[in-house]
């Protein structure tokens, strides 16, 4: 009986060390849900039609449309002092046009910092070649565009920075009507009249709905800016941050 005891001990202490010395199986992968896999190919679809992934200066969000086959990728691009020549460097498509259109309307305000005349000829929106596939891009939308003097730039001034300084400034471009022949066609509009933040900023009506017609490669976008100003600025050190909102209707690749 005793021997049956002793026998009986040493197989429940066996038992108990092969029970201690068993192995987990860890994930190879992180669990993800169905909507999460889903974005994520989404956003990968938007990464390769902007021909880059987003910057950090990017925040995206992903709206479905009618079509199941179409999604909107909602982009806004912040810019902090922003640089009128760096479009260059930046990878990604959609963030180069979002900065090209802020570049080119800071580039009209920064010209208000004297007692000079502002050239007011046609400029040619600084756009570099995009590249887009236009089988995965159907529609590049603005919705927003706003101008804000640089935060250390107002500090320093006193908070009398601000943009009462200018009565309307627009943004149009030239085409041809059949029968009519050329006309000025509005892009974008600001009036000081319709200013809701004490002229401490620069939002802009959008008037031009989808611009990717615009956008074709191997041609120079011509803009033809309308300023009018009522006196010179309060503050020379026009140090600008801007935002831009758009909206890229994006057709999946399969």
């Amino acid at each position: 009986m005793f021997t049956k005891f002793i026998f009986l001990l040493i197989a429940i202490s066996l038992l108990s060390s092969c029970l201690k010395q068993s192995e987990s199986i860890s994930p190879i992968a992180k669990t993800q849900t169905i909507a999460e896999l889903q974005r994520e190919s989404l956003m990968n679809t938007a990464n390769l039609a902007g021909n880059a992934e987003l910057s950090s200066a990017a925040r995206a969000s992903l709206e479905s449309a009618s079509d199941p086959s179409v999604f909107y990728l909602n982009l806004k691009y912040n810019i902090s002092n922003i640089d009128v020549f760096e479009a260059a460097s930046i990878p990604n498509s959609f963030e180069q046009i979002g900065h090209s259109f802020l570049a080119s309307i800071a580039k009209l305000v920064l010209s208000i910092n004297g007692p000079r005349q502002i050239d007011l000829s046609p400029i040619d929106l600084n756009m570099p070649d995009l590249n887009l596939d236009l089988s995965i891009v159907k529609s590049i939308k603005i919705k927003k565009i706003f101008l804000q003097y640089n935060k250390k730039v107002d500090t320093n001034s006193d908070f009398a920075a601000d943009f009462s300084f200018i009565d309307s400034l627009e943004l149009a471009r030239e085409i041809t009507v059949p029968n009519v022949g050329k006309v000025d066609t509005l892009l974008f509009s600001y009036r000081k009249i319709h200013n809701l933040c004490l002229n401490k900023c620069l939002q802009f009506d959008i008037v031009s709905n989808n611009i990717l017609e615009l956008l074709k490669p191997n041609t120079t976008l011509k803009l033809k800016p309308t300023l009018t100003i009522v006196s010179l600025p309060a503050v020379n050190d026009l140090k600008l941050d801007g935002v831009i909102e758009m909206q890229i209707g994006l057709k999946l690749p399969f």
